[in-house]
């Protein structure tokens, strides 16, 4: 969420509790009227505000003024909750062996080895740790891939095709 969005979500609370910090109406009439009502929320679209939410809007704002109605940044945005470091480092040492592999038939190697659990690490678990450390999609090693039948040089390997079909007599 950027900053932007997080200021108009702050407006948004602001104006939800702006007629009961002005005195305007009575606040147990205002949160009946409240309880029923779908919001169309910047960012979050449409939803239903429970009371208790808007007292504590009013609290925070209240205690800390306009800031305090900004929703708040994530702690641990960035890190992995399902991998400790010590996994995380693990699969990574792998990958360093693999970097010729995609990373969706990395993942089923790890699944296949027993590495990790299917059920408690995703694909994306993976593919984002890897592309946080620039190991995901198929790095291609430093010795090229060799093809048969293809050579560095120009004319050293030369190919002909030949179909043997029905005689046919010229008199």
């Amino acid at each position: 969420m950027t900053e932007k969005e997080r200021e108009q979500v702050a407006l948004f609370r602001y104006g939800i509790i702006a007629p009961l910090l002005n005195g305007q109406v009575d606040s147990k009439q205002y949160f009946e009227e409240l309880e029923g009502k779908v919001h169309s929320i910047p960012y979050y679209g449409e939803r239903k505000i429970a009371v208790k939410t808007v007292k504590e809007w009013l609290l925070n704002y209240r205690r800390n003024g306009f800031d305090a109605l900004k929703p708040k940044k994530r702690a641990d945005r960035g890190n992995s909750r399902r991998l400790s470091p010590d996994d995380q480092d693990h699969i990574l040492d792998i990958r360093k062996k693999f970097l010729h592999m995609p990373v969706s038939v990395f993942y089923e190697q790890l699944i296949q080895q027993g590495e990790i659990n299917q059920n408690q690490i995703s694909y994306s678990t993976i593919n984002r740790l890897l592309k946080k450390h620039n190991l995901s999609g198929k790095i291609l090693s430093a010795i090229p891939e060799r093809k048969r039948f293809a050579h560095e040089k120009v004319n050293i390997l030369w190919q002909a095709d030949l179909s043997h079909g029905p005689y046919i007599k010229i008199k």
